[in-house]
């Protein structure tokens, strides 16, 4: 038990100077603030572990397979390039404005020291917020029937 404290406070310890109190990347300058929202398109992606191990005659193989829905986008950044990210369709919000124009996202994040944009959104990116009109957002709910 002493042990297993003395392992978190570590953790906690290299996490602090990993990241929190460095200063913005590059990468993270790009998430401030609104960006234009351009595309959205939602992908099935499947993932896949295998192993196994072999001694002369005996051995054994594992396996494991995962589905995920991934939401790809494009958004603008604020040098006025735009970027193609992908996230998890958990790690979305959806805030209707009947004010607004044109579509807007906004980037929640953990700081941290990252210079890639992609790495930053698969492992800093706590949720990405839509802002639309009601009407923008198609209404899709599949339940299973059983």
């Amino acid at each position: 038990m002493y042990l297993l404290k003395i392992l978190i406070s570590l953790s906690l310890l290299l996490n602090s100077f990993a990241c929190g109190e460095l200063p913005p990347s590059n990468a993270e300058s790009f998430l401030k603030g609104e960006h234009q929202l351009r595309k959205m398109v939602e992908k099935e992606e499947l993932f896949g572990t295998m192993s196994g191990g072999f001694f002369l005659f005996m051995g054994g193989i594992n396996g494991e397979m995962k589905s995920q829905t991934n939401v790809k986008f494009a958004w603008e950044m604020n040098d006025k390039t735009y970027a193609i990210s992908s996230l998890p369709i958990e790690r979305f919000r959806i805030k209707f404005d009947e004010s607004i124009t044109n579509l807007i996202i906004k980037f929640r994040w953990s700081r941290c020291n990252k210079n890639d944009l992609q790495q930053l959104m698969d492992q800093h990116v706590i949720y990405a917020l839509v802002i639309c009109k009601k009407g923008d957002w198609p209404v899709q709910i599949k339940l299973p029937l059983n």
